[in-house]
């Protein structure tokens, strides 16, 4: 049934600038159901002159039950940029209709993210909430929290008014330039993406009239400000950068990827999605017509993965199985250089480039790179090879891994390995374990084939244990090391092994360093290339750091060589 919605209409403030800031937040949200116009009609309508909070006047209709939610957040001491019902209108429908056209594009057709509009399709739903406070209070810094916890109170005193979990939130500019364009900045509106919020600003020539004109110091901060605007919704809707493969650069078709620098490009020349964009909008919530549940748990485990760099291929090649509890779409990589030794995390990611490919079977991937489509091979350059699961429900899964380019070739040494054989392995030394009952942590527990259960450092008697920590192990028999695979304890973070040493030895005696690393907190296995050979029997590793705030703990959930 089509929902329809009676609501009042006051102005808006669209604009757009930052990025993404980090946020962990899983919470699946029940939206009520609304079958009457009647119901609608007791909706508390926005009233302009009193600065009374509601929602625009009218009767809005969506053919979808999930609906990207659009909030016009005032602060106190701030008035609405003038005709934003219009404007914003416009430009959000316009909006609606690229997202469309480039999941099309895309093999999807026709998806596009739900909007409450007029019966003539010309205006756009908005809930418009006058802020509490100043705008001091919703500054870009440290304002979205404040802005969030208002919207969240509009949203229990107004339940029919959230119609799916996504919030475009537009502020008014809180200052103009002289020469008419407005300000942004520490002072000026939260402009990122936040889970699945995102921030804009609004401006009195924030206007479609401006649209591929940059002559003018308007058209000019409209190119920036909208595109901004789209970018950020870009990370509201759950994606994240990437970057325009080499050939899509030079297509006439593509051009400018939107999570790369298409916010500098939109409406003036070719600006896309790329393909893994595409494959994570088709199972957002906003974007499908059906009564589904989004966002809930999902139990998805990498059982196997080959990687290999094919020489005739000149291509990185990942193939392998995994099990899932919910259906599987997309498997994608993004392919991320550390350019500048930037790192990983949220707003390091821009140079990344992804592929997407569709499962085979009901439990098995292929996935094919070549490396020419990569811009960054400079000898030395480290890739963070992000492995994503997306599912049904839209929750996307992470398994990363690095790799790093010598002599214009990338040097693979993650997936699957053979590995030697452990059942004469013996722990011979560790700094501590943890002997509880409730929970052991003891050292052999890294070495018994469970990735399950977990060596930890002593933490329950006194005195506790601190770094560096380590764990000796006899492999048996004298083996050709040609490095090492590591499993992080499961299903938690504070503990983890970060910063390690890896010793070899003959005698358990006269130790040699084989490599230093940094392990990601991840479950996946960790292989860890010594980049020669070495023959002995003793294997140690050295913790000299953990994941977590003053975290003095360690803990490795299982150890394997190869």
């Amino acid at each position: 049934m089509r929902t329809i919605l009676y609501m009042y209409i006051a102005l808006l403030f669209v604009c757009a600038t930052s990025c993404s800031k980090s946020l962990s937040n899983e919470e699946v949200v029940t939206l009520p159901q609304i079958d009457s116009v009647a119901y609608y009609d007791s909706i508390q309508n926005v009233n302009l002159a009193n600065r009374i909070s509601g929602a625009s006047a009218g009767y809005f209709q969506s053919a979808q039950k999930y609906n990207l939610n659009i909030v016009y957040f005032i602060p106190n001491d701030v008035q609405p940029a003038a005709n934003f019902q219009k404007r914003l209108s416009e430009l959000m429908l316009w909006t609606q209709n690229w997202y469309k056209q480039q999941m099309t594009a895309n093999g999807y057709s026709n998806k596009t993210f739900g909007l409450f509009t007029n019966a003539a399709g010309d205006n756009v739903r908005f809930n418009i909430i006058f802020g509490k406070k100043d705008k001091t209070q919703y500054d870009y810094n440290n304002g979205s929290s404040n802005v969030i916890a208002e919207i969240n109170e509009f949203y229990t005193a107004n339940p029919q008014l959230k119609t799916g979990d996504h919030n475009l939130i537009i502020l008014p500019s809180f200052y103009t330039q002289s020469n008419g364009v407005p300000g942004g900045g520490p002072i000026g509106p939260p402009f990122y993406g936040l889970g699945r919020n995102c921030f804009a600003l609004d401006y009195a020539d924030l206007d479609i009239m401006h649209m591929g004109t940059n002559q003018t110091a308007l058209g000019q901060a409209f190119i920036t400000w909208f595109g901004g605007m789209v970018h950020e919704l870009g990370h509201g809707l759950n994606l994240p950068h990437n970057r325009q493969k080499v050939s899509e650069g030079s297509d006439p078709q593509k051009g400018m990827a939107l999570m790369w620098a298409g916010n500098s490009t939109l409406g003036l020349s070719p600006t896309f999605l790329t393909g893994a964009d595409a494959a994570v909008l088709n199972a957002n919530q906003v974007f499908n017509n059906d009564n589904g549940i989004y966002y809930g748990s999902v139990n998805t485990t990498l059982q196997r993965l080959n990687a290999v760099y094919d020489q005739t291929k000149a291509a990185i090649v990942l193939s392998g199985k995994y099990t899932s509890d919910k259906v599987v779409t997309d498997v994608l990589c993004f392919n991320d250089p550390n350019v500048n030794n930037e790192g990983t995390g949220v707003n390091k990611d821009y140079n990344a480039i992804a592929w997407a490919a569709k499962p085979v079977g009901l439990d098995s991937f292929y996935i094919e790179m070549p490396i020419n489509e990569l811009v960054e091979k400079s000898d030395g350059m480290t890739y963070e090879a992000k492995l994503k699961f997306v599912h049904a429900n839209g929750v996307v899964k992470e398994y990363p891994y690095l790799y790093q380019f010598q002599n214009g070739i990338p040097q693979i040494d993650f997936g699957d390995k053979t590995f030697h054989d452990k059942s004469n392995w013996q722990v011979v030394g560790f700094s501590s374990q943890e002997i509880s009952a409730a929970y052991p942590g003891h050292a052999v527990r890294a070495i018994d084939g469970n990735i399950n259960t977990y060596w930890h450092s002593n933490w329950s008697q006194q005195p506790a244990s601190s770094h560096p920590h380590f764990i000796a192990v006899d492999l048996g028999i004298s083996r050709t090391l040609h490095g090492v695979s590591l499993w992080q304890r499961q299903g938690t973070s504070a503990g983890n092994s970060k910063n390690i040493e890896i010793y070899t030895s003959t005698d358990n005696q006269n130790w040699s360093l084989a490599k230093t690393a940094t392990l990601a907190s991840v479950g996946a296995q960790l292989n860890v290339g010594f980049g020669t050979t070495f023959q002995a029997r003793y294997l140690k590793v050295v913790v000299l750091s953990s994941y977590g705030t003053n975290e003095n703990n360690c803990s490795l959930a299982e150890i394997a060589t190869y």
